[in-house]
């Protein structure tokens, strides 16, 4: 590895803030400072303005539910991410697939099954949420907070490019 991959791979730790000290002079001096601070900033910054741009409903219910900033946060500090903004809403919708939050899980999933359809995929997705979609939507684009999880049932929604608006949903209760 060269001496300038080095230092660039180095820059790239600094601006995610991952791995100890740097042993390079140059990125010593410049870890602490008050530029690279303001750097982070602006990238964390950008990253949350092109994702909100992207993932409307993720980021509208991950604003709701006050972690947006963190979310995002973890998710550029702990990955690689493409310089093109389609790549980069795939890579981060997708690495919500396993979040804790189940009403977070659904959301981010439905968002990428809508934008791989849009994007001419004929793949069908299935996607269940612990509550009702519907109201979640209307809580996401209104004032309230999102419906609670409704016990007892659970609703199957699919998305995929053969189906009238591209997406149906059944509720079904628990057996």
């Amino acid at each position: 590895m060269s001496n300038l991959e080095q230092r660039q791979r180095g820059l790239l730790d600094l601006m995610k803030g991952r791995g100890g000290a740097p042993r390079d002079p140059y990125l010593q001096r410049i870890a602490n400072s008050r530029e690279m601070a303001m750097l982070r900033k602006i990238a964390h910054w950008w990253n949350e303005v092109s994702l909100a741009a992207q993932c409307h409903l993720t980021a509208r219910l991950l604003k709701k539910l006050g972690c947006f900033d963190a979310v995002v946060a973890d998710y550029f500090n702990g990955n690689a991410t493409s310089p093109f903004i389609e790549e980069l809403t795939l890579g981060f919708l997708a690495s919500l697939h396993d979040h804790r939050d189940p009403l977070i899980r659904a959301i981010s999933q439905f968002e990428l099954a809508l934008l791989k359809v849009r994007n001419g995929s004929s793949h069908a997705c299935e996607i269940e949420w612990d509550r009702n979609p519907d109201l979640v939507f209307l809580a996401i684009c209104g004032e309230g907070d999102p419906p609670a999880a409704e016990p007892g049932c659970r609703y199957r929604m699919q998305v995929g490019s053969d189906l009238p608006g591209m997406v149906a949903c059944v509720r079904e209760l628990a057996a």
